[in-house]
């Protein structure tokens, strides 16, 4: 009865081995097949293979959700966005996940403008301890939203340090901020380094 048992343990043992190294090769090399879909907008392929059985049974739930989230936001599909949003919000797990998504949450309606939206989420931000966050959203919340040109000073001091990909995201700020002041000319040299990033 004893070897039995050790015998039963030993095929248990090896199965779940095999199915932990299968699970991380097929999760790797399927991550990276949803990923080329999406970039060669093969939205077809990429929402059979995202809806297939292989996929629900090797990936989290909330990877699924999120990379329906990335297709939705590559097809500008605004409904399907905010579903999203809220089901990745409500499927978060721990904190720092969940405010995570609020954060990206946050960023896409208030960069679309979406007074509503923003400020919801600006509350729930508002509701937590990261001071960062809170700030760097209040910010975006001002210029965005708002229409305020509170932090011209600010931004045009950290611009010749930035990245050129973060010359794009703080240009525009500036810009938007000029633009609400009614000085075209430097709107206009802030909307450069836009057009070189695009």
């Amino acid at each position: 009865m004893q070897t039995w048992s050790m015998r039963m343990l030993a095929v248990f043992l090896v199965l779940a081995i095999v199915y932990v190294i299968f699970s991380f090769v097929y999760r790797k090399y399927h991550t990276q097949r949803l990923l080329n879909e999406l970039q060669s907008l093969d939205f077809e392929a990429f929402d059979k293979d995202i809806h297939s059985s292989m996929t629900k049974l090797f990936f989290p739930l909330y990877n699924i959700e999120f990379m329906k989230l990335n297709r939705y936001i590559m097809t500008d599909d605004s409904e399907k966005i905010k579903e999203q949003f809220e089901k990745l919000i409500r499927i978060a797990r721990g904190k720092k996940q969940r405010y995570e998504i609020i954060s990206m949450a946050f960023e896409h309606y208030v960069y679309e403008e979406n007074k509503e939206q923003s400020k919801n989420l600006l509350d729930t931000i508002d509701n937590g301890t990261n001071e960062g966050l809170k700030a760097h959203a209040h910010m975006l919340y001002d210029i965005l939203i708002l229409n305020k040109t509170n932090h011209i000073k600010n931004m045009e001091a950290q611009f010749p340090q930035c990245t050129s990909q973060e010359k794009a995201i703080v240009g525009y700020l500036l810009a938007k901020q000029y633009r609400n002041q009614h000085n075209a000319k430097k709107a206009e040299y802030y909307e450069s380094f836009v057009k070189k990033e695009a």
